[in-house]
């Protein structure tokens, strides 16, 4: 999946036409201000599959994440605006971990699954491309715990977490108009979790409306 990033990350940026000009610096892009109004504040709905990259990959399965949240835009003269996602993940354990934790456990684990919740606070920079595309980057870090829960046919052997951490990220998307109040996005973060000295890389790429 690391291979395929720049790919996707290419075929977002090869669905943008040419950039629009604003008008005099009054409003970034308005020539196409009717399909994507301004508005303060917006809010988020979101969720897909989180891809497991690099160390994490090695102990856990792709999982799958769901968020929600807020875009603050603090004036229609900047395509700049701050955005505040929760957001949780889940990922079933490979068997290197299931492994370790029997070996740790003094006992046979043949289950266990990672959970991890938190909230991202990113700048973003809106570049509207074509008459209903804008593309978006995102950038900024946040809070994240994560649980590891441990079993054994079914019962719950050891469960444990690792305290608040702090996690970087950043990424992009595409946002869709449809004429009207309601947008559909697509973005794709590279995120870094890290915990007793390893880092766990994933990528969330999450499918979703602002509205």
């Amino acid at each position: 999946m690391g291979k395929s990033l720049p790919w996707l990350a290419a075929g977002l940026s090869l669905l943008a036409a040419a950039p629009a000009v604003g008008r005099d610096g009054d409003e970034y892009a308005c020539d196409y201000c009717e399909l994507f109004p301004y508005s303060r504040f917006r809010f988020q709905v979101e969720g897909g599959p989180t891809i497991t990259q690099g160390f994490g990959a090695r102990y856990l399965d792709n999982g799958t994440n769901v968020g929600l949240g807020v875009t603050w835009q603090p004036t229609p003269r900047w395509p700049l605006a701050l955005r505040a996602d929760a957001m949780y993940q889940s990922f079933g354990a490979r068997q290197l971990l299931l492994d370790q934790a029997s070996a740790n456990f003094g006992t046979n684990i043949d289950e266990a699954n990672v959970h991890m919740w938190g909230a991202d606070v990113d700048a973003e920079f809106d570049l509207k491309v074509s008459y209903w595309i804008r593309l978006y980057f995102l950038a900024g870090g946040g809070w994240y715990n994560e649980q590891n829960n441990f079993r054994q046919n079914g019962v719950l052997v050891e469960r444990n977490t690792t305290g608040t951490r702090f996690a970087k990220n950043a990424g992009l998307g595409i946002e869709f108009a449809n004429g009207g109040g309601v947008f559909f996005f697509i973005d794709v973060r590279y995120m870094r979790f890290s915990v007793n000295g390893q880092h766990l890389d994933f990528v969330p790429i999450r499918f979703g409306i602002r509205f």
